[in-house]
């Protein structure tokens, strides 16, 4: 007994817990509904409650690790999962596993869009689910902002992030406003950064199969390509290369996820007339309508702008940086976190971006150019979802058929 007690069962081999991902992730993409929230809600649920791969402790130090870090925070929080369990190996396969459905649907719909429209031209219903869109978003915004946005000073930054979305409209102005919304929190709370130790008390993150060598060169792999790709694209005039640092570039600056992306898809795609504001606004309702993170619209936007070649690059280039940075960071974040600035400076980052996402309602919803009877399903799903809690794809399926009705009416 006491030789049985001194030799506890040993863990698990690498395949079979490579096996237990699989098994874990391979339905998730298929039911992650309702955006980055929902899906941390999920992920909690899934692998703290029930399958006790982590604590709550280590699940809360991850939490914070994927909303620090450039990147959608669900797919940064699915990798780290699954690295915390079978090592890189395991965060890989959970990523793929989260990510295939959502993106094989918005690539196939992005290579059939051009055929689609040709032969049949555009069927009404889509003139209702334009306005639904716009909703859906507006309802982010606003729980994006009341989870965010609770000083004089987050206020005053997203008020800032939505002006220069609406009147700037260029590329490079929403990672210089990112940047200008951390400094002035960084500077305007200096006072408080001795107080914002953290006391969550949570576990080290360690063992996860990842040296502080390896992420290094991770780290270094990530800034090398952004620096990289923007002299080449400045030095070349090469179509693929602009499609692949336009998002690749976009991938590196975003922070949370979601509906924070879009200002920046629309300026990087619409703008160049690469996608028109129409083929946006439907493979966006699209996106809103599937489970998975809102990152996959890059497949459909790829796909339109360059077919396979396209969706390929578009996919790689948005999704690339996060994964590099989930991965390079980990074995530091323990030191990284002991830092008060970075989480203040984070803070006015995450208010700025939120004022992006609102300035990106008014833009959506100027693109549309809704009648009346848009005007009421605009009102009617924005009311639904944020009053009734009804699902967005129900939502999405409801304006359709609002659209041909009120199109068949006349009415729109």
């Amino acid at each position: 007994m006491e030789e049985l007690a001194a030799n506890p069962e040993p863990a698990p081999s690498l395949g079979r817990r490579l096996a237990e991902v699989a098994w874990a992730f391979l339905p998730l993409g298929w039911i992650a509904f309702g955006g980055p929230q929902a899906h941390i809600s999920l992920l909690q649920e899934r692998f703290v409650a029930r399958r006790r791969w982590l604590d709550e402790q280590r699940f809360v130090e991850l939490l914070g690790l994927g909303q620090g870090l450039p990147g959608p925070t669900s797919t940064q929080m699915v990798v780290a999962v699954g690295t915390a369990r079978a090592g890189p190996l395991g965060g890989l396969l959970a990523f793929l596993l989260f990510l295939y459905p959502a993106a094989t649907i918005m690539a196939l719909a992005g290579l059939g869009v051009a055929t689609f429209l040709d032969e049949g031209g555009r069927p009404q219903w889509l003139d209702g689910v334009q306005p639904a869109t716009v909703a859906l978003v507006a309802v982010a915004a606003w729980r994006l902002g009341t989870a965010v946005v609770n000083t004089k000073l987050t206020m005053g930054l997203m008020l800032l992030g939505a002006v220069v979305t609406i009147l700037v409209r260029q590329p490079w102005a929403f990672p210089a406003t990112l940047a200008l919304g951390g400094m002035v929190t960084a500077v305007a709370l200096r006072s408080q950064r001795h107080d914002a130790v953290d006391r969550s008390g949570s576990t080290p993150l360690d063992n996860l199969g990842i040296s502080r060598v390896a992420g290094a060169l991770l780290l270094l792999v990530f800034f090398g390509l952004l620096g990289g790709l923007i002299l080449a694209r400045l030095a070349l005039d090469w179509s693929w290369l602009q499609v692949l640092e336009s998002f690749y570039r976009t991938g590196s600056l975003i922070f949370g996820g979601g509906q924070v992306v879009l200002p920046m898809l629309s300026a990087e795609v619409v703008e160049p007339g690469w996608v028109t504001e129409q083929q946006f606004l439907d493979g966006l309702a699209l996106m809103l309508a599937l489970p998975g993170p809102l990152f996959s619209f890059s497949a459909y936007l790829g796909a339109v702008a360059g077919g396979v070649t396209g969706l390929l690059l578009a996919f790689v280039g948005l999704f690339l940086p996060g994964v590099l940075i989930i991965f390079g960071v980990l074995p530091f974040w323990e030191q990284v976190r002991r830092y008060p600035w970075v989480r203040i400076a984070l803070t006015g980052v995450n208010a700025t971006a939120i004022g992006l996402v609102v300035g990106v309602v008014f833009l959506l919803w100027e693109r549309a150019d809704p009648s009346a009877a848009g005007a009421v399903i605009a009102l009617l799903a924005f009311g639904s979802v944020m009053f009734f809690r009804a699902p967005a794809p129900l939502v999405i399926i409801g304006a359709g058929v609002l659209g041909w009705i009120f199109g068949w009416a006349g009415l729109l």
